[in-house]
């Protein structure tokens, strides 16, 4: 893995767009291609406007997990809120209310994440709460950019097992 990035953040649209330019920021600077990069941050918008449009948890927060690795980025966005059944969402191009109370059409965000996704989960967090994990294949500019990704991976990956037994033999 070359980074994680976890965020707690309050359940406020004003919130959706910095997770959007986080999640694209990282694959600007690794040459990722143009596409991929506006997929990410596509699938990154609709699932943070999903739960700070419908979560509606007890402490107003959701978390959301971007992991970047070579060749693929994971995200997961978790919410206690009042979870959801798919069978109770409105067919999409129907009517449902908006941020400020007004009427608008919608319904689309979910076929968009799952059309963008190489892999899509969805799950309970815990009785109420959602979560969602996502991963994204990624392609690079260059195979130049591909293979200092992939040196990234590998020396960073093996940064984290040495962090790990060095963790373990200290304390014994």
């Amino acid at each position: 893995m070359i980074l994680r990035l976890m965020l707690d953040l309050p359940e406020d649209r004003a919130y959706v767009r910095l997770t959007r330019l986080l999640g694209r920021t990282l694959l600007e600077h690794l040459k990722v291609i143009d596409q991929d990069i506006d997929d990410l941050e596509l699938v990154v918008g609709e699932l943070c406007a999903n739960v700070v449009r419908h979560a509606q948890s007890n402490s107003g927060r959701f978390q959301i997990v971007l992991e970047y690795h070579a060749e693929r980025v994971v995200i997961v966005v978790e919410d206690q809120g009042k979870g959801f059944s798919f069978r109770d969402v409105p067919p999409a191009g129907t009517s449902r209310d908006d941020f400020d109370g007004q009427s608008r059409i919608g319904g689309f965000g979910l076929q968009v994440v799952k059309k963008l996704s190489d892999q899509l989960e969805f799950y309970r967090s815990d009785q109420n709460g959602s979560c969602v994990k996502a991963q994204m294949l990624l392609r690079y500019k260059t195979l130049e950019a591909e293979g200092e990704a992939q040196a990234m991976n590998q020396s960073l990956g093996e940064a984290n097992v040495q962090l790990s037994r060095t963790a373990l033999t200290s304390d014994a």
